[in-house]
């Protein structure tokens, strides 16, 4: 594989192998993709950043042929062409590498790089050759790995070198990479970045997204923004600043918004009761840690208090609420529920101390969606449903009548499933388990990800009701303007405290600064 320096100016300047024209997208009340345009040059490796419902997911299902668009069109080489499913993308030379990756564990690195093509000779399979092959195609990418390992042995890091290796055996002409670096150590970042190096020196046009600024201005030479569906900027690197693409990704209109409603008191609020800051906190977390993200964090809520922690994608939001939930260990620090500390192993404790979680992920994590809404009401509830250790049915069904009335959940039937129900009525659904379980505090990780704007109206409603019934919350988002019609704020920074504002006293360019 040539070194970096022998790929010429004229292959990136030279026709792109990819280009997106006009790409839109739009599902049930959502416009995902509003007139894209994207061009992927060989030998160049352009970043892609945006907040949760960017549109950069759908961008990718649309590049690696999980779906297609509603309008504009995908050209590789010039020519128009129509990814109907990953077969014409890998056709075309387009290969995603996800999270989560498509290996088979249980056979050998192998024949895993070549389960859709094993070399045969005279009929029969020529493991031998196999076996040399792949360990060369490993270690043209840096990688010395046995190639008779089972794949489900390997550290992450290896395992995502196979699979490149499988996309280069295809012969890749563009790669996608989707938050590659979630799950690995800095060590592991250094060698994949040497990887794509090699990748870009053959001529591979890679796209890589994630949500760590530091990793993009580091390995890209590009760099495309998203925010609501809409390109907002596509720049050489060398002409942005992280403050450039932090502005970009949250939008002037916030920030002017911000400067025109510094201390007026005018901006929007969730709270509209009386929040007891002067209180005992209903829960503090001090200098928590969790071993790998989260790093000395803290954070406090009064009674009746409405408290964010805002940060851009991947600050570690996530893990801090379920830290707190019960759900994820925490290896140092401590929490305090009512000034007395609490022996937090499992959400069990959680709930018994009167915590709710609305998770980010409300289908895999707030849901059964096989089960009708009624179940799906009560599972948090079974002492107020329950005589004598039986269910009581009519119990159930008048507890559920009652919290999708509170809610407006629509429609209003008690005895469809889950599944069936819109983004919004789902993220209604999770809320009126914790208001049927008469939980005191109320974690909303992400609460208006992925639904309508009626629909956010509508949560952010319930929300403010459950504040003015004494209830409290903690809204982890990295929704920025959500998370500024809260009490307060506090910024989380790649898992540290970063800074705490007050609802009306917000510093447009302090709150910027912090964000990364």
């Amino acid at each position: 594989m040539p070194t970096e320096s022998t790929v010429s100016a004229n292959a990136i300047a030279a026709q792109p192998p990819v280009q997106l024209r006009s790409i839109g997208r739009v599902f049930p009340g959502v416009r995902a993709l509003d007139g894209v345009d994207l061009q992927l040059r060989a030998g160049e490796c352009h970043g892609l950043l945006g907040q949760n419902g960017a549109g950069k997911s759908t961008l990718v299902k649309i590049l690696s042929g999980a779906d297609e668009p509603d309008c504009g069109v995908i050209e590789v080489d010039g020519v128009a062409v129509r990814l109907s499913n990953p077969a014409d993308a890998h056709a075309a030379g387009i290969y995603t590498i996800f999270q989560e990756l498509s290996l088979v564990a249980s056979l050998t690195v192998a024949e895993n790089i070549y389960l859709s093509d094993l070399p045969r000779q005279r009929g029969l399979v020529s493991w031998g050759r196999m076996r040399r092959q792949a360990s060369e195609a490993l270690r043209s990418l840096g990688f010395q790995i046995d190639a008779d390992r089972r794949v489900g042995t390997l550290p992450v890091a290896e395992q995502q070198a196979v699979e490149i290796a499988k996309a280069v055996h295809h012969r890749v002409r563009v790669l996608l990479l989707d938050e590659p670096t979630a799950t690995l150590p800095r060590p592991d970042v250094s060698k994949l970045f040497d990887t794509l190096r090699r990748l870009k020196a053959s001529g591979v046009a890679v796209l890589y997204i994630s949500h760590r600024m530091d990793e993009v201005f580091e390995i890209c030479d590009r760099l495309t923004v998203l925010r609501d569906g809409r390109r907002v900027t596509t720049r050489p690197i060398s002409e942005l600043s992280e403050d450039d693409a932090v502005r970009a990704m949250v939008g002037d209109r916030l920030m002017t918004g911000l400067v025109g409603q510094h201390g007026s008191g005018r901006r929007r609020r969730i709270n509209t009761g009386a929040a007891r800051q002067d209180s005992e906190p209903i829960l503090e977390a001090r200098n928590l840690s969790d071993g790998e993200l989260l790093e000395g964090v803290s954070v406090r809520i009064a009674p009746g208090e409405a408290v964010a922690v805002a940060g851009l994608v991947g600050s570690g939001q996530s893990q801090l609420a379920a830290c707190l939930f019960g759900s994820r260990p925490h290896t140092s620090g401590e929490i305090l529920v009512d000034g007395q500390p609490l022996d937090l192993r499992s959400p069990q404790d959680a709930i018994r101390a009167g915590i709710g979680l609305v998770p980010e992920d409300r289908k895999t994590q707030g849901l059964v969606l096989d089960m009708t809404l009624t179940p799906n009401i009560s599972m948090a509830s079974m002492g107020r449903v329950a005589r004598a250790g039986l269910l009581s049915g009519r119990r159930e069904q008048r507890l559920a009548e009652t919290m999708i009335d509170r809610l407006g959940v629509y429609p209003r039937r008690t005895d469809m499933k889950a599944a069936n129900f819109s983004g919004g009525n789902q993220q209604k659904l999770v809320f009126a388990k914790w208001l049927a379980a008469r939980a005191r505090l109320l974690l909303f990780s992400e609460p208006t990800r992925g639904v309508d704007v009626a629909a956010k109206e509508g949560i952010y409603d319930a929300i403010g009701e459950f504040l003015r019934e004494g209830g409290s919350a903690l809204i982890l988002s990295s929704e920025i303007d959500e998370a500024l019609m809260c009490d307060r704020i506090y910024v989380l920074a790649r898992g540290r405290n970063a800074g705490e504002f007050n609802h009306d006293a917000v510093d447009p360019d302090q709150l910027l600064a912090r964000l990364r």
